[in-house]
Order: structure tokens, then sequence, then C-alpha cells
């Protein structure tokens, strides 16, 4: 899907289906990484090895969906080696299945992250 995105729009991309603890493993480095509800799922431990190997939000009430992840948080996380550009609130768009969570209209509240090297 993100793929055929990518070729409609006269990108050329790299995708990679990998461990995300694992980046640093990976031959080759890439300008971009696209994190789409990845980093609230990971324990704090494994926070630091993915923003290592890179060398969701607070806002959604309820105790139901994943890990709830503040601003701070994400901050805190990338604050050694990274600067945060910004940090905007965002939805993501969820597929329709009665079997899901259900999540207020416009989809769960997460947060759009851009980050950079030092």
């Amino acid at each position: 899907m993100i793929k055929g995105r990518a070729w409609k729009r006269g990108l050329t991309a790299t995708f990679l289906v990998r461990d995300a603890l694992t980046l640093t493993e990976l031959p080759e480095v890439f300008d971009s990484v696209v994190d789409s509800g990845l980093f609230h799922v990971f324990s704090d431990d494994d926070r630091r090895r993915h923003v290592e190997g890179l060398a969701t939000s607070d806002e959604e009430p309820g105790d139901q969906g994943p890990r709830q992840v503040s601003k701070k948080e994400i901050e805190d996380a990338f604050a050694e080696s990274w600067v945060v550009e910004s940090t905007e609130p965002s939805r993501y768009e969820v597929r329709p299945d009665p079997n899901d969570i259900s999540f207020r209209d416009g989809g769960p509240k997460a947060w759009f992250v851009v980050v950079r090297r030092k």
C-alpha cells in the first residue's frame, strides 16, 4: 500500500520490514524512518534501544489500546543524540472492524514527531 503511494508520486524509496530493536544491524543508513504506532509499545529499555538504533499519545483517554505516550516522554527519549524538530498532535486512521477497540471519531490520538540527528 505505501509502496504504491510512493510509486504513484514518482518517489524512489526503500522499504524494509525489520525488528525495530535491531536497527543497528542494518547494513545501510536511511535518511528517514517511519514509525507508525510503534514507539508506544516499547518498554523504557527497548525505547532506548530503538532510539539508539535510529542513530501516540498522552491525550487519548482510557486504558484500552496501546500504552499512552506523553510528548515529554518522546522528547526525553530522544534528548541525548537527537533534536526534536516538531511534535504535533495527530490521529491514526484505523481499520473499521467490529472486533477492534472503539476509538472516537477521527481515530486514536497520536503524536507526529520529526527528529534529526545532532
